[in-house]
């Protein structure tokens, strides 16, 4: 009688230490999917009159934000107050230019010709400021000062986000 007991006993410990080891199997899987660690879209969003249309976050030697804008219906806008993660961006360090290789970038603030052609804004992060490892996350924001007809000016701002990728 004594073995009828720890027998059931034991059955019953076998039972449930084979359906827990196979949920720590799948919860295991899981992590090594990634499902527990989702990446990050890159998403930039801005105020009409302007459309952020895309957002690169890259790390090669040095790290470096592009964001592609273009706008409708603006006399002129320079675009400023550039923040990623906290930290802004000199307006030095700013370039814009129209070509998608980037071969054109000058240093200015001037998007008014983004009403034509999208404009690649680039910030450049070079020396300790601000290091942005790839894979890492990161967000910003972005401020436009522009002027409609019979020059008002306006602020329009931005945000972005994304991973820094190679």
């Amino acid at each position: 009688m004594f073995n009828k007991k720890s027998q059931a006993a034991m059955e019953f410990l076998m039972t449930y230490g084979w359906a827990i080891m196979i949920v720590l199997i799948g919860i295991g899987a899981l992590f090594f999917l990634g499902v527990f660690n989702p990446s990050t879209p890159s998403v930039c969003n801005a105020t009409s009159p302007f459309i952020c249309q895309d957002v690169l976050i890259q790390n090669i030697g040095f790290s470096s934000v592009i964001l592609r804008i273009a706008s409708t219906n603006i006399d002129s806008a320079t675009i400023g107050n550039i923040k990623i993660n906290g930290v802004s961006c000199a307006d030095t360090s700013i370039k814009v230019g129209y070509k998608s290789d980037y071969s054109d970038l000058a240093t200015t603030r001037d998007i008014t010709n983004s009403k034509n052609t999208p404009a690649y804004v680039n910030c450049l992060i070079s020396g300790g400021t601000l290091n942005l490892p790839i894979g890492s996350k990161v967000a910003g924001s972005f401020e436009i000062v522009w002027v409609k007809q019979f020059g008002t000016s306006h602020t329009t701002s931005g945000t972005f986000s994304g991973t820094t990728e190679e």
